[in-house]
């Protein structure tokens, strides 16, 4: 079956009929239509449709020749068609999998669409429509390892192959080797990746599914195409995690020089922090900036509306400001790519859409369970405001034969089944002694990112197991690794015990497992803990002559990584970023207490930093009880089973687990301690229980004979 990629909004009809053409033969592969833009001598080449398809190599289209043949016009199509041939011939020689003895090993064909096909030039293919199934029948295919390198080279995802040579490797059965091989593998984007790399509507697009799924790869791939198809557009590619900066920068540059071997025009194409910094500036800053109002830093946020809240509060700020004054508010971007949206403030979105260009091109990203406070986003309806009217300024929907509004990337890439159903089944409770703690309110969200029903049935009320779908998950994760060593977890008896056991597995992960520095993250559970415990830990590392830092405290936080020390950081500040070696230290954190929701988020995202081996690590009777709740789901085969909650039981998830404001966290632990008085006294027989007020007796009086 061939897969239709759009890039491009606006079909012509002879664009139209070839995709009805195209998609009647029996061919598996890619059309893209609008996609790629090469480079040439004479500068960028944008071809109009091109088929990769293991039945017919690489087949590209010219769809401008519309008019009837003639000498003069068909002298003007060999010319357009030299200039293709030229820039794909180009592209594909960089690739030497696919040049032998200095020839091309992928037959090019190029074929201009017209009204009629005679040619006075019989070595030019100047075909109708009609003509294009008869011609594609006698085309020559390639064999599937070529086909694999081909789409690889189109799609730019050539760039993703590892950076690293690991030429120290020696040993056959270490991590360094078996890291090897995982990197090895040709980087090939899948359907749901093209579509959401290329394809873009005329208006927003929702891109969403795991950790680890591509999201970020493929929102700086569309940054940098639709910069180089629309130089003149305005684009702001923007993230909440302020040590992506570099990364997402790097990843434009490097798609930019993929399609065009030059860099973007960064007045047009920026890259910038959703909030921005004292020496970085951001979108919220650019958009305050617009609105002649006041830019507020982190410093007067967090005192007026705590660490939380901070950036939902100057935003929301900048809204009142903006219906306040009447304020007219004029676009500052023609289209805006959000990365990280599940952990932006509701605000943003409404202000974005506010600044940006109808018919508002907004492209927002988020990883399912990533936000660190709530496990669903909220619908594009709720998320950009509403009209003077009361309607939703955003509804989103995918129609047939254009490009898609909502794109779901159900295969993770980064995570093994193993960590990822472990980080599920941790984050969600489904092995808690005491219960759910959250739960997807839509059950087909499961399926959605990959999951398939292994026993039971998917609804509200009902038990379920589920298990990861083969066809989310890669091969190579259980050819090369084990569930045994891809997951462990340790309960140690102090924390100075656990750090020195940690600070010993990185040295062995150096020495004998033939990992680098680079390959390892520490992600200190307690936030507030990460310069005291991530001190200790460095002082376990130092004594065993290993070189390591702590993100935003000892070392910049723009920066996470080091080829020659070991990062240690939080989980706020590891979001975005990934390793293949991750210890998770103090995991027992977020077994339980206020705000359970989030300390369960902070476990899951970050045992979903790793790509291949995952240490969780913590101490106390908690972390006993957490370590439980994983041996029942790897004695379940690593499924998750549990029964679905139904309506009711989902709402009271909601507020038993909801996230608490620091006034009703401090009003919450004055009321434990005043009843911690109360039962002490009662206790001691210092006061009777006849003394309580009526209600409070009778509530009291009922849980006992609960």
């Amino acid at each position: 079956m061939v897969d239709v990629v759009y890039g491009q909004v606006a079909l012509s009809d002879a664009a139209k009929r070839l995709v009805q053409v195209v998609s009647d033969q029996n061919l598996d592969g890619t059309l893209y239509i609008g996609y790629p833009i090469l480079t040439s001598a004479n500068g960028a080449v944008e071809i109009d449709a091109m088929l990769i398809s293991q039945q017919t190599g690489l087949l590209a289209f010219d769809l401008s020749n519309l008019a009837a043949s003639n000498a003069e016009e068909d002298e003007h199509v060999v010319d357009l068609q030299d200039r293709l041939f030229a820039a794909i011939t180009s592209k594909l020689s960089e690739e030497p999998q696919l040049v032998r003895r200095r020839q091309l090993q992928v037959p090019i064909q190029i074929v201009t669409i017209s009204e009629e096909s005679s040619s006075s030039f019989e070595e030019t293919h100047i075909k109708t429509t009609d003509d294009i199934a008869h011609y594609i029948a006698g085309l020559t295919g390639i064999d599937q390892s070529k086909f694999e390198i081909l789409n690889s080279v189109i799609e730019r995802a050539t760039i993703l192959r590892p950076k690293k040579n690991r030429s120290s490797v020696q040993r056959v059965d270490s991590k360094g080797q078996k890291l090897k091989v995982i990197e090895s593998k040709i980087a090939n984007l899948d359907a749901s990746q093209k579509k959401a790399a290329i394809e873009f509507p005329d208006g927003p697009q929702r891109i969403r599914g795991l950790a680890g799924s591509g999201k970020t790869i493929v929102l700086a791939m569309k940054a940098s195409f639709l910069h180089l198809k629309n130089p003149e557009w305005r684009i702001a590619f923007t993230f909440y995690t302020r040590s992506l900066y570099q990364q997402l920068k790097g990843l434009v540059r490097r798609f930019s020089f993929e399609f065009i071997k030059d860099e973007p025009d960064w007045d047009k194409l920026k890259v910038l922090h959703a909030w921005g910094s004292s020496y970085t500036w951001g979108l919220y800053a650019e958009m305050a900036r617009a609105a002649s109002a006041t830019i507020h830093d982190f410093r007067y946020a967090s005192k007026k509306y705590g660490f939380e809240g901070a950036f939902e509060g100057v935003c929301r700020e900048l809204l009142e400001h903006i219906h306040k004054h009447n304020i007219e508010v004029h676009p500052i971007y023609d289209v805006v790519l959000i990365d990280e949206a599940q952990d932006i403030p509701q605000p943003f979105f409404e202000l974005v859409y506010k600044f940006t260009t109808p018919p508002h091109r907004i492209v927002y990203a988020y990883d399912e369970l990533q936000t660190l406070n709530e496990i669903e986003m909220l619908s594009p309806e709720d998320l950009f405001g509403k009209d003077r009217q009361g309607q939703p300024n955003v509804k989103i929907e995918n129609k047939p034969n254009s490009p898609r509004q909502d794109i779901i990337l159900p295969v993770c890439y980064r995570n093994n089944q193993w960590s990822l159903t472990t980080a599920h089944g941790l984050g969600f409770g489904t092995a808690r002694e005491k219960g759910l703690v959250q739960m997807f309110e839509n059950t087909n969200i499961w399926q959605d990112i990959g999951y398939e029903v292994s026993g039971g049935s998917l609804q509200l009320g009902h038990p379920v197991s589920l298990k990861r779908s083969s066809s989310a998950t890669p091969s190579f994760f259980s050819d090369l690794l084990s569930s045994e060593s891809s997951v462990r977890f340790q309960r140690y008896s102090t924390p100075d015990e656990e750090y020195a056991a940690v600070a010993n597995a990185i040295r062995k992960n150096l020495n004998e497992d033939e990992l680098e520095h680079d390959d390892i993250l520490v992600i200190v559970c307690d936030t507030r803990s990460i310069r005291s415990s991530g001190a200790a830990i460095m002082r376990h590392l130092s004594a065993l002559s290993v070189n390591s830092h702590i993100v935003g405290v000892t070392e910049s936080a723009d920066e996470v990584f080091s080829s020659t020390s070991v990062a240690i950081t939080h989980v706020y500040r590891a979001k975005g970023n990934e390793a293949p070696m991750v210890y998770v230290v103090g995991a027992d954190f977020c077994y339980s207490g206020v705000n359970l929701g989030t300390l369960r988020n902070i476990l899951f995202t970050s045992i979903t930093r790793s790509r291949a081996w995952v240490q969780v690590t913590g101490q106390s009777d908690r972390m006993d009880a957490l370590v439980n709740e994983y041996q029942q789901i790897k004695q379940d085969e690593f499924q998750l089973s549990f029964t679905y909650p139904s309506a009711r039981q989902l709402r009271q998830l909601r507020t038993l687990h909801r996230d608490l404001t620091a006034e009703e966290v401090n009003t919450y632990k004055n009321d434990l301690a005043g009843l911690a008085r109360v039962a002490t006294m009662l206790q001691e027989g210092r006061i009777s229980i006849d003394d309580l007020p009526d209600d409070v007796r009778a509530i009291l009086q009922g849980i006992g004979n609960a």
